[in-house]
């Protein structure tokens, strides 16, 4: 199956342009041409280079948190910083009705801006993306020249190239269109063509798969940024890998420029280190604005501290 999507007219927003090219340079900031260390921090120190193995992809979770319950939204990956350490954070979309998934989900990722503000993206809008799925679950993707327009060091480039992978390999498996058996892989053309070199630094010749040091440990799925509720009782899920499978929950009252702290807890997780799990709570506020945040805290030792924040604004009517 075959289709192709044209260029949206949403650009990205004006006001967060230097942010985000902040937050670009920081992505390849000491990483290009550096690879993981046996044992090492691989969110922070990540190949330059593509990963073109055929091998399954460990970050393949698309079986619980991109359920085909949300089929009539586009899963879309941006980059956020997590701590230091760029990792690629995942929002929906309203996908209309009709046309390609694949190529809409990618369309949007190249030219849509974030709902959240604390995520970024580092594509230039494409005039034309297209998209295919073989039985084998190799999803091609034939994007237009145009959408490398932005100038990115080596490191902030494999991040963009991760991130069109983790897009397309969602909303495939978001829209049903994945078989079971082979995990998705992704070949990307360019202007119908292989072996262009995106952003003057990754080859684009092979099968490329998601490399799962750069999917971020916890978000939030539901609610997403910016929703309003008109019932008090808000439940909030997501996705989150933790060592002991508890995650730390805190809801502040948004007042003016401020943060007023009004409830916490904790919440499990169905799975734990090797993969990530879902969480899920439900909590009844009162009308107002709130910041919800999930995170982690260290095992031993400095027990404040805040780990893999992911936060959202919500409004309840």
């Amino acid at each position: 199956m075959e289709w192709s999507f044209p260029r949206d007219a949403a650009r990205r927003r004006s006001g967060r342009a230097l942010s985000i090219t902040a937050l670009i340079a920081l992505a390849g900031l000491g990483l290009a041409g550096c690879t993981p260390a046996p044992g090492g921090d691989a969110a922070a120190s990540l190949s330059g280079e593509a990963n073109t193995s055929a091998g399954p992809s460990t970050a393949e979770h698309s079986v619980v948190t991109e359920s085909t319950t949300l089929r009539n939204l586009l899963p879309v990956y941006w980059l956020g910083d997590n701590d230091g350490s760029i990792q690629l954070y995942r929002e929906f979309l309203d996908g209309g009705k009709g046309g390609d998934p694949i190529a809409a989900a990618v369309q949007a990722m190249t030219a849509n801006s974030p709902t959240d503000p604390d995520y970024f993206g580092s594509w230039s809008p494409a005039e034309s993306v297209s998209a295919s799925i073989s039985p084998d679950n190799v999803i091609t993707v034939d994007i237009s020249a145009d959408a490398f327009n932005t100038p990115l060091d080596q490191g902030a480039a494999y991040r963009a190239i991760q991130q069109l992978v983790y897009t397309a390999t969602a909303a495939a498996s978001n829209a049903g269109l994945v078989s079971g058996g082979d995990p998705s892989r992704v070949v990307v053309l360019v202007d119908g063509a292989a072996g262009y070199t995106a952003f003057g630094h990754i080859e684009l010749g092979g099968q490329l798969q998601r490399d799962a040091t750069l999917m971020a440990p916890i978000w939030i799925i539901e609610p997403q940024q910016g929703a309003v509720r008109d019932q008090p009782t808000i439940t909030v899920s997501g996705s989150g890998r933790t060592e002991n499978a508890v995650l730390h929950w805190r809801i502040d009252e948004v007042t003016g420029d401020e943060l007023e702290s009004y409830r916490s807890g904790t919440v499990g997780l169905e799975a734990s280190t090797s993969s990530p799990g879902l969480f899920e709570f439900t909590i009844a506020l009162v009308p107002g604005e709130y910041e919800i945040s999930v995170f982690d805290r260290p095992q031993a030792g400095q027990e404040n501290r805040e780990l893999d924040t992911d936060t959202k604004r919500v409004v309840v009517q």
